[in-house]
């Protein structure tokens, strides 16, 4: 049985929702011939079983650190334990310390926090016993644009002489994002040549989109396998049922860079839709914070409280129409452009019409056209035509939702994927 120790920024919490620890346990949860270990760096305590050792490195005591270099920076902790007190401060903490993260001087604040990084003692003997009991055969990581994560990452390879797996899901390493913006640039620099240091240490790489791996392996000079998230359930039957109105469209996640303007936009075409009667409605779980206006400014729309992945996925089903929202004006509305996000196999398993808002120039957008598994709007006015077809043209959610479901079936079957996987860990032995 081979030893997979597996790095992540995210906490392993199933109740936390979709994140990057939650793709990795979808991949490796059914994958019995691996032991699994993990590394992170989140504030959280796990719960999720596919992971047999837990070793968390807490950017409270990363800070704390800088004062006392006898703090003790990493732990090991066990999957379920109860959060202590301490624990739950820490995590109130660092949610707080996020959330105030975006404003001004916000890539300074990014900058400084990479230097705590850097002066503190993380690298610990607690960490080390760590490495040296898992004995990891192979080390996945995802290629992040954390500095401090990419450098844990190479410590990590270094100490063990395990084999290196890269996955790309991001764009961390292109100046395209946001152009011209002189505290991006600048981060930017120090982010991609911590991605070539740790690229040079690395055996294999995976890229999530077809965009991503071309991209990266120009920049890189690689050759990335393309590794799409797979699918977490079965692909959903059509259902027989006639859709009527109101239109039940659903959205999950956060609303973050950008992702709540196109939100409000929905709210003003809600306005004019929604005029006489509810036609349309949308239903939003985030853990963002929504403005008061726009509470109660759009006609249809209700905000909720996030909930667990488990009950994510329930309320997909009971939908009629899926949204996947990303920024389509500002200076955010290139940040996605080399993620995939979680939520794509999702909606596509699920059989529902799927309506994407976004720039033409994200991985997400041009997987939706190239596939044509979704009604796409880049604008106002093509989301405000989509939006009015669906209502005139009812019998299109179901062939969206048809064409939806055999993507699902053609490109994120998880048994083709968990394939992959092993042929990469395979080859690199």
């Amino acid at each position: 049985m081979k030893n997979i120790l597996i790095l992540t920024v995210d906490c392993w919490n199933l109740n936390i929702g979709a994140n990057t620890s939650y793709t990795y346990s979808n991949l490796f949860s059914t994958m019995e011939e691996y032991n699994i270990s993990n590394i992170y760096i989140r504030e959280e305590l796990p719960n999720d079983p596919c992971c047999k050792r837990y070793f968390q490195i807490r950017e409270s005591q990363i800070i704390k650190g800088l004062l006392k270099r006898t703090t003790k920076t990493g732990r090991e902790v066990e999957c379920g334990a109860l959060e202590t007190e301490k624990d739950t401060e820490g995590i109130a903490r660092q949610r707080d310390f996020y959330n105030k993260q975006r404003g001004r001087f916000y890539y300074t604040k990014k900058l400084i926090r990479e230097a705590i990084w850097l002066l503190s003692p993380w690298k610990s003997k607690e960490l080390d016993l760590f490495l040296k009991e898992v004995k990891p055969d192979i080390i996945i990581f995802s290629m992040e644009g954390y500095i401090h994560f990419n450098r844990i990452c190479r410590y990590a390879l270094k100490k063990t002489k395990a084999k290196g797996i890269g996955y790309f899901w991001d764009d961390n390493f292109t100046y395209k994002q946001r152009p011209g913006n002189i505290g991006y640039m600048v981060l930017r620099f120090f982010q991609r040549n911590s991605l070539k240091k740790l690229s040079k240490k690395t055996n294999a790489f995976w890229a999530i989109a077809p965009k991503t791996k071309k991209e990266a392996d120009e920049f890189f000079e690689i050759d990335c396998i393309l590794l799409p998230k797979p699918m977490e359930r079965e692909v959903s039957k059509q259902e027989s049922r006639e859709i009527e109105e109101p239109v039940k469209m659903f959205y999950a996640g956060n609303l973050m860079i950008g992702r709540l303007d196109s939100v409000k936009l929905i709210a003003e075409i809600f306005e004019e839709i929604n005029k006489d009667k509810i036609r349309m409605s949308l239903d939003v779980y985030t853990s963002t914070l929504i403005p008061e206006e726009l509470k109660k400014q759009g006609k249809g729309i209700e905000f909720h409280e996030p909930v667990s992945q488990s009950e994510v996925l329930r309320l997909q089903q009971n939908a009629d129409v899926l949204l996947f929202a990303e920024a389509i004006t500002g200076k955010e509305r290139k940040a996605a452009r080399l993620s995939f996000s979680t939520k794509i196999p999702d909606y596509l398993s699920c059989g529902k019409c799927i309506i994407a808002v976004g720039d033409k120039d994200i991985a997400p957008m041009e997987y939706f056209e190239s596939e044509g598994v979704a009604l796409c709007a880049e604008n106002e006015e093509e989301l405000r035509e989509n939006l009015r077809r669906i209502l005139t043209e009812p019998h299109i959610m179901k062939e969206y939702g048809e064409k939806a479901r055999l993507c699902a079936l053609k490109n994120h079957s998880k048994d083709k994927i968990q394939e992959i996987v092993r042929n990469t860990i395979n080859e690199v032995q």
